[in-house]
């Protein structure tokens, strides 16, 4: 006869698998881990409107949003959400802070070579600023920067890039293919024409979401 104790640890190991599953699988570390996200997450989705940081909606087949796409955000106004609608399409994410002065560098070398690194990829700001969304909105309504989609860190988001994360420092770039998977996480400044070519090379690698084309 089970005892009670037996029971519940064999009833917590799904729930174990399942976070290990949903963190390793949403930063690519497990590929077959991601591939059973994917899967858990559903097969296809229909047309969708998707929004470009410039505030521009385009209609796309949408992509089933895996990784990086499914991962909670808080959006400007205080809102959980994800970045979900822009699945399929190569993502730059700085991670940054009002305060930090590296970050206001890099910021600058996004909005100087704005134009050429938003025709490759969508541009992202994530902010680790204590004081939440209105302190972000308030630096930037003083100081506008380049024109990116902002939100505000959380703990799925901090799990989600730590395999790659190894230092404790911001600013940091974290380069998405596609697939959602974080191809490249670097701490600093990067030059513009590696990221122009970077992002642009995971354009061109085919999203593990999309069909195989006949013939």
């Amino acid at each position: 006869m089970l005892t009670r104790r037996t029971i519940l640890s064999i009833a917590t190991v799904p729930v174990v698998a399942a976070a290990y599953v949903v963190v390793m699988g949403g930063t690519g570390a497990c590929a077959t881990c991601a591939d059973l996200l994917s899967w858990a997450t559903g097969a296809g989705s229909p047309a969708a409107a998707t929004t470009t940081a410039g505030g521009e909606s385009t209609s796309s087949t949408a992509v089933r949003p895996a990784g990086m796409f499914t991962v909670p955000l808080i959006d400007l106004e205080g809102r959980p959400t994800t970045l979900a609608a822009h699945a399929g399409r190569p993502m730059l994410i700085e991670v940054w802070a009002t305060w930090c002065g590296p970050c206001r560098k890099v910021r600058s070398i996004i909005k100087e070579h704005e134009t050429a690194l938003s025709e490759v990829a969508t541009l992202v700001g994530v902010s680790v600023d204590q004081g939440g969304p209105a302190a972000v909105t308030r630096y930037l309504e003083k100081s506008p920067g380049p024109d990116m989609l902002e939100f505000m860190v959380t703990p799925e988001f901090r799990a989600a890039i730590k395999p790659l994360d190894t230092q404790n420092t911001i600013p940091k770039l974290v380069y998405v293919g596609p697939d959602g998977r974080i191809a490249n996480l670097s701490h600093g400044a990067n030059s513009p024409t590696f990221m122009t070519a970077l992002l642009r090379n995971l354009g061109r690698t085919k999203s593990a979401a999309e069909p195989d084309e006949a013939g």
